[in-house]
């Protein structure tokens, strides 16, 4: 069994996993309008706006990113389980894996804005290693020393649980005893006027499954475990699966056949016929919600579902890492009360019938499994399972 570490958060809704927890419990959203990544656009964003951890004097120059102080946070709110794997391993024996879709690429688009401005392009605040989609990897790796497997994976929506997938998959193959997991994304303006470009972004609070939903809200985070060999808690990663439709490039398959496929492989290969809370990927677009209520409905049937995207908004790299981080939260502790759906409380009729959480819903959560789904028709599941 791979067992999987009290997890760390850091999103809109606050900078550890219980105050995360706390605050998508109350039903309340955390996102504020901002004008800094378009000069004539406001955008209602999940921003993070407290203090960041600062970084040490020997942090390597193209690792100072908001990206990189995001994912510090969380890093220091599990330091202690991840020295003590350290100590217990050795440096060569606890690998890195991690999802983003930024690293450093709003910091690198800095002397841009300022060629734009005086025709001057200062190369001196210019570094490619930035950009490199290994980047919060190899910080990781460099914070730690570490000299085990690290990188990242880059998958759009889906790649914060890829990694996490991917971590079990080193523990398994014995590469590793340990790994530190998750992922990471932080707002930036190539993102948000990417998606505005495709017309999916809302200027309203998501409204996910409701006749009236107009798109996302994009939002910035962090999600990471350790996952380790030893058992480090009472919950593990009970099985997991991914595929892709190969059908378009930003539209899902609305017949959802792989995405039923996806679910169906990780309830097979934990042996469950179902589970007891299901974290939605929900991001409130048309297309995404179509056929997420028909793969829902098909396999998990009146299973309890809710998402957490409409309160600190769609986290990107970070989104499967942080929902994955709550449903195992979830699992840790008996009778708990579940992340209720937070929308306008008009579900689509014109879409298949899912169990969305009502405020105040308990349940004792032994099972949960966490859905995303990116661009390309790439899809994750992945199950957490409490086991004493």
């Amino acid at each position: 069994m791979i067992y999987v570490s009290k997890p760390a958060i850091i999103s809109a809704a606050g900078s550890s996993s219980d105050k995360n927890l706390n605050s998508l419990l109350s039903g309340k959203r955390f996102l504020s309008k901002s004008c800094e990544f378009h000069p004539q656009n406001e955008f209602l964003v999940g921003k993070f706006n407290g203090a960041l951890p600062s970084f040490s004097s020997k942090t390597k120059e193209h690792f100072k990113t908001r990206t990189n102080a995001l994912l510090l946070s969380t890093m220091l709110e599990i330091d202690a389980e991840i020295k003590r794997a350290i100590k217990k391993y050795g440096k060569s024996r606890v690998g890195v894996v991690l999802g983003t879709t930024t690293s450093g690429v709003e910091e690198n688009f800095e002397p841009f804005k300022g060629y734009i401005a005086t025709g001057f392009f200062d190369k001196s605040r210019f570094d490619i290693n930035r950009n490199c989609l290994a980047n919060v990897a190899e910080f990781v790796s460099d914070f730690y020393e570490l000299s085990g497997p690290s990188y990242c994976v880059s998958t759009a929506c889906t790649s914060g649980v890829k990694a996490v997938i991917e971590a079990k998959r080193l523990i398994e193959s014995e590469f590793c005893d340990a790994v530190i997991c998750g992922g990471v994304d932080s707002l930036n303006t190539l993102t948000i006027n990417g998606f505005n470009s495709l017309s999916i972004l809302s200027s309203a609070p998501s409204q996910a499954f409701s006749k009236n939903r107009e798109g996302i809200n994009i939002g910035e985070g962090a999600g990471l475990f350790l996952l380790s060999r030893d058992e480090i808690s009472n919950v593990v990663v009970a099985s997991s699966a991914s595929n892709c439709d190969a059908f378009h490039m930003t539209q899902p398959d609305f017949s959802a056949k792989m995405a039923v496929n996806c679910i169906e492989g990780a309830l097979k290969r934990a042996a469950m016929s179902g589970v007891d809370y299901v974290n939605l990927h929900g991001t409130g677009t048309q297309a995404n919600d179509k056929m997420e209520a028909k793969a829902v409905n098909l396999t998990l049937g009146a299973t309890f579902a809710s998402t957490i995207k409409p309160q600190i908004g769609h986290t990107l790299g970070a989104a499967g890492a942080i929902e994955s981080a709550i449903c195992a939260m979830l699992c840790m502790e008996e009778n708990s009360t579940l992340p209720p759906h937070v929308y306008d409380g008009e579900y689509d009729e014109s879409l298949e019938a899912i169990n969305l959480v009502k405020s105040g819903t308990k349940f004792d959560v032994k099972t949960a499994m966490s859905l995303s789904f990116a661009f390309g028709g790439d899809n994750a599941a992945i199950i957490f399972k409490r086991v004493r």
